[in-house]
Formats: structure tokens, sequence, C-alpha cells
């Protein structure tokens, strides 16, 4: 198979990642922060490194301020749904993944209420749609940094700095750029970052994680998950302090330290190699697609900084496609890739669209084979 899935979940890993993760089930068997006994320090330690790498990684010096979850999607809620207030106004992009979307929407049944912000080619464009949408009621934003379907980016660092300025919590999902970018967490101006652990950081699934701002107390983010911590058990109140305060449960021990191993890839690599190896592959496959434009339809515009390339074959329902595509020996994505707002803000149609996701490992030869099977498909 040749695997172009890599916005859903990367594949293949770096050999590193898998070692550590057999390495974690089979050695980091005491419960973390949950014993005195040497198994569950044991745990506790390889828990507290991963901190510190994925802290390096995005340019942070705190990295008990690096929360674990299971996924991107937990962390968003925790960082949403923590930051609402009640009867105040959430900006979101119109390029949002349903993660954001839908945890954002499910508050207004608290009295909050959701404002899409438009997205542009430009980033000024960008910038002053966004500083338009902010009003006196404006409690929370968020943005993604780059769409999971079209790549556009956002400037997030500008948006940051703006909401830091008034003083509103700013949220960035960094699901699609993590690990593929130098991306500096305090440059971000953001409260919160928020990040699978799966994607572009090479782990397993089973986790994520959410970098807080040295800005943002504890005592700022009400809790959306309660439960065992580790500390301060007798009281009945998450503890006020981080990472413990949003760490409610078992961590995913095998998750974490995978993440460990793949964020000292990137860094051994460089975030920003990564990510130009990755968009030249993708813009491989455009130039071999783009030969096909009168049977091909492409959604990717020239300010792609990523690695996403979403297309049709015009006629044919993208379902069909991918399924056409999976018996010739390829990963792809058909539908909506979970980001409707994504796809009306930049046209495609009612049926959706074939998402084809490169990552480090995928070569241009593979997008000439992808090219070939089209080419059939089309005639």
């Amino acid at each position: 198979m040749i695997y172009f899935d890599n916005a859903a979940t990367s594949f293949p890993k770096p050999s590193c990642v898998y070692k550590a993760a057999e390495r974690a089930i089979c050695e980091c068997v005491g419960n973390p922060g949950r014993g005195g006994h040497r198994l569950a320090a044991g745990s506790a330690e390889a828990v507290y490194e991963a901190r510190e790498s994925i802290a390096r990684l995005f340019c942070s010096d705190t990295p008990e301020r690096v929360v674990f979850t299971h996924n991107a999607t937990e962390a968003l809620n925790a960082a949403i749904k923590g930051f609402a207030k009640a009867g105040g106004e959430i900006l979101i992009s119109d390029i949002e993944h349903n993660s954001v979307r839908r945890p954002a929407c499910s508050l207004v049944s608290r009295g909050c209420r959701v404002r899409v912000y438009r997205t542009y080619p430009d980033k000024d464009d960008t910038m002053r749609s966004f500083r338009e949408a902010i009003t006196k009621e404006t409690c929370l934003a968020v943005a993604c940094h780059r769409s999971n379907i079209c790549s556009r980016e956002l400037p997030i660092n500008e948006m940051g700095m703006l909401c830091r300025q008034r003083d509103i919590p700013f949220i960035v999902d960094a699901a699609q750029s993590a690990g593929a970018c130098t991306i500096d967490f305090e440059k971000t101006g953001a409260s919160v970052l928020c990040a699978p652990g799966h994607k572009g950081i090479f782990g397993i699934m089973g986790g994520g994680f959410m970098i807080i701002s040295g800005r943002v107390e504890p005592g700022d983010l009400a809790t959306v998950t309660e439960g065992g911590s580790g500390v301060d058990s007798q009281s009945i109140g998450m503890p006020l302090l981080f990472p413990e305060r949003l760490e409610a449960g078992t961590l995913p021990v095998p998750a974490i330290c995978s993440m460990k191993a793949g964020a000292d890839f990137i860094m051994n690599v460089g975030a920003d190699e990564i990510g130009r190896r990755e968009r030249a592959v993708m813009l491989a496959a455009k130039e071999r697609l783009g030969s096909l434009k009168d049977k091909i339809e492409l959604y990717t515009a020239d300010e792609n900084n990523g690695s996403v390339l979403l297309f049709n074959v015009k006629g044919r329902d993208p379902e069909d496609v991918a399924a056409y595509l999976d018996r010739e020996g390829f990963c792809v994505r058909a539908g909506f890739q979970c980001a409707p707002l994504a796809h009306k803000s930049i046209g495609t149609p009612s049926c959706g669209a074939v998402r084809a996701s490169f990552g480090y490992f995928n070569t241009k030869a593979e997008t000439d084979a992808l090219y070939k099977a089209l080419k059939r498909i089309c005639i």
C-alpha cells in the first residue's frame, strides 16, 4: 500500500517511536503519580521526560505546563470549555475542524454565541477579518494553524498578540502543523496550543497534549474532566496547579513515551526540513495531477504551505474514487474530512472531495504512481 492519509495519522513512524512504545508497555508498568514505589516512579520519570521534549520542540521552558490528553480533540474540548464564559462570544475561523466547531457550538446551551470569521489566502485580509470580528463580548478566540483540507495557514502570531493586547484567551489548533514547521509557543501569543501526538509528532494513537502559557493561572481554566490526580486526594476539586489540574485519571504512558521519541526525532531532523520535504512531495503530486486539468479539479491554491492536496475527478463521486484508489493500493480519504466549514469556505461540491495528505516518508515516485492510477480512471 502507498499511504497518503497522513493528515489523519502519520504512517509509517520512525523506528525509534515503535521501540519507545514497546519499551513503555514492557517497562513503564507502574501508574505515574499513583504510588511511591519504584515502578510508579519510573513511569512518572518517563512522563516528565516526555514533557521536557515536547516543551523543547515548541521552544517552551516550562515542561510542567505541557498537559497530556488522549488526543487533540480532548485537548481542544478542555481548552474551549475551560475558557468559555456564559453569555460570551466565541470566535472560530471558517476553516475549523469539527474538533473546534462542535465543542464551541455545544456551549450555545450555556448562553454562549459562536461567531465565524472569514479567512483568506492573504494573511493581511485574514487579520482584518479577525480584527473586525472581535467585539466587547468576545470571551475566546480559536484558530487552526493550518487547514486539514487545503493547508491554508493562519497568522497565529499576529492573531495571538492582538488577543493578548485585548485580554482575550487565544487557542491554537496545531493538529496539521505541529512537527512540520518551527512553532515558538511564546511568539504565538497563544494562551493554549493543542495538538495530537499521532500525526506530525509521529507518536502512536492514544495521545495528545496542550501547552499552557505562563500567563494562564490554573484557576483561569474550568475543568471539564474531574477525577484522580495523584495529589491533594482529600479535596473535592481538582488541584490548582498544572499539569495535574487537567490530567484526571491514568495517563496513556506508552503513547506519551512514543511522543517523546517522535519529538526527539523531529528536533534531530528539524521541523522545517520535515515540512519542506512533505511540501515538495505535495507539489510534485499537484503538478502531476494538474496535467489532467480537463479531468481533475484541484482545490489546493498556490498559498498552500503544507502537505495536503484536495481534488475531485470530474463526474465521479469522491467516495467512489477513494474506493477505486484503495483497490489500486492507495490510502486516501474522501468526503468532508470532519471539516464542513472549510469545504464550504473553499467551495467544494456538496459531496466533498478526495484528500491526499503526504508525510515525511513519502516519495515523488509514489506521486507518479498516484498520477498513473488516476489517469486510468479518467479514461
